[in-house]
């Protein structure tokens, strides 16, 4: 539990489209569009198995059959 008074959420990203005139007015939004319910949250590079290849498998991403 963390400190701050906010319920925890998820990061979102909304973007918005705007018209700008030349006297630099901005127009109503034109588009909105919103990915939370279309993309899946990202999957950590962390999850995946270490690579057992032979150049990596020393640990210092060398080979020794070189």
């Amino acid at each position: 539990m963390s400190d701050h008074p906010y319920p925890e959420s998820r990061a979102k990203l909304t973007i918005r489209v705007y018209t700008v005139r030349a006297d630099g007015t901005r127009l109503p939004v034109s588009s909105c569009t919103s990915d939370e319910p279309l993309v899946p949250a990202p999957r950590s590079a962390l999850t995946w198995p270490a690579c057992r290849c032979p150049r990596c498998a020393d640990g210092r991403g060398e080979s020794d059959a070189l």
